[in-house]
């Protein structure tokens, strides 16, 4: 969502931000990481939309914060959309330096949130521009759940993510891109994420690894993730 209100939300509302974002499953529960709210003023760069508030996520600079980043904040975003908040990720703009990081930790993304000034939900399936399933997956038998990943959002709508497995276990790989590596690990953060709960959805038990075999198994052009495992 690119288009809010001018106002604020109410100091309630925000209270409830803070609060959930305390709460959110991470990827990778070894990186230390921080969500805090920031205003309009404290944000910068290209593509910034003009939303009242702003979600920064911090993080420690460890392999995997860029994945973990998206996987936490995809949370962040489908619980605003589940409130009726308009919400929205930036890619290309950052903190200022009136926004000290916690200590060890780095900036690494965040979302653009407040009062929508259009509708937050698409109405069908058919409104979102996406490429087909077999063009991103290489998983068998799992097409329900791997559809929820076809439908998340990614940085410029690129779909940056290949996964391969079965319905018992999907591995994750993201686009090597020399220019918008990271922003691909986001992305393919926040489409695990979409699968994760899609499984959970569905009855299934989960659990997150880093599997050194799938890993030494790249395929060409792509960096391993993670796996999502489930029984």
């Amino acid at each position: 969502m690119r288009t809010y209100a001018i106002e604020r939300l109410d100091e309630k509302t925000l209270e409830s931000v803070r609060s959930v974002a305390t709460e959110l499953a991470p990827l990778f529960p070894e990186i230390r990481v921080e969500l805090r709210i920031v205003e309009s003023n404290q944000v910068r760069g290209m593509f910034k939309v003009g939303a009242p508030h702003f979600l920064a996520f911090f993080s420690e600079p460890k392999d995997g914060c860029h994945a973990n980043a998206g996987f936490m904040m995809q949370q962040m975003d489908l619980w605003f959309s589940s409130k009726e908040i308009g919400s929205c990720w930036q890619g290309g703009p950052k903190v200022t330096g009136s926004v000290v990081a916690p200590s060890g930790m780095e900036y690494v993304t965040m979302l653009a949130f407040g009062r929508p000034g259009e509708d937050v939900h698409r109405r069908s399936v058919a409104e979102f521009k996406r490429d087909p399933l077999a063009k991103m997956s290489k998983v068998v038998g799992a097409d329900g759940i791997m559809e929820s990943a076809r439908l998340a959002p990614s940085g410029m709508n690129n779909q940056p993510w290949l996964f391969t497995g079965d319905a018992a276990r999907v591995n994750a790989f993201a686009d090597k891109s020399m220019v918008v590596g990271r922003m691909n690990q986001v992305s393919t953060g926040i489409a695990l994420c979409h699968l994760w709960l899609a499984a959970e959805h569905a009855g299934r038990k989960t659990a997150m690894l880093r599997d050194p075999s799938a890993k030494s198994n790249e395929p060409r052009g792509f960096a391993y993730v993670a796996s999502l495992l489930m029984a």
